[in-house]
């Protein structure tokens, strides 16, 4: 655990400065290292968990014991703030795929301090709405696509985390095949689109990217 700021609550800007002060007292900031858990399915939470930095994934097991990835989340973002709302138990386990820092947000209090604003509320429907939109971009993308436009899509969308990433992580990810992957990345390399650097990959020509992106 360690002490937050003022400044880690910039996700609750909409806030007058003496409510992001009280918000700062009910909260802790706890750093995570990579595939550490935060929670459990099954547990309960006592916690709102505000991603301020990292890569964290929501996952469960299927009936032969697969790990099936539910959704990966990049900060900032709030994590599984349903079950807050819904008053409900955690229904997926969370870790981390890279080093994480949290806001853990006493949830009792801000929902009896805060959550009844007008402001607050719509902070909420705010956030769940761009996961809808996050998840029916993926689904129409992985129904739609091709392969190198689903690589060349996630490439130019998210270059800030690439460094954190490892190849065969991103090929999870899009649900391709690391052989596939593999080819379609050397391809891009070749036309020097890419650098690929010891399993990390660098974007030299963002517009010869982006013309593999239909849109």
């Amino acid at each position: 655990m360690t002490k937050n700021t003022i400044d880690d609550f910039y996700f609750f800007n909409f806030l007058k400065e003496e409510e992001k002060t009280r918000l700062k007292e009910i909260s802790i900031k706890k750093f995570f290292n990579k595939d550490e858990i935060l929670f459990y399915k099954g547990d309960e939470p006592k916690y709102l968990h505000l991603l301020l930095k990292g890569i964290a994934k929501l996952y469960t097991y299927d009936h032969k014991d697969n790990e099936v990835v539910i959704h990966n989340l990049m900060a900032p973002s709030l994590i599984a703030e349903i079950v807050n709302y819904e008053d409900l138990r955690f229904p997926a386990n969370c870790t981390f795929e890279t080093n994480a820092e949290v806001l853990l947000i006493d949830y009792e209090k801000f929902k009896n301090e805060f959550l009844l604003k007008p402001e607050v509320s719509m902070f909420f429907i705010k956030s769940l709405t761009r996961k809808i939109k996050a998840l029916e971009s993926f689904i129409n993308y992985n129904v739609s696509s091709n392969s190198i436009e689903k690589i060349a899509k996630f490439l130019y969308d998210n270059e800030s985390i690439l460094i954190n990433l490892k190849q065969v992580k991103i090929a999870q990810l899009l649900n391709i095949t690391p052989e596939t992957f593999s080819r379609k990345l050397a391809k891009l390399k070749k036309e020097k689109i890419i650098q690929n650097d010891k399993g990390y990959i660098k974007i030299l020509d963002y517009a010869k990217l982006k013309s593999y992106i239909t849109e």
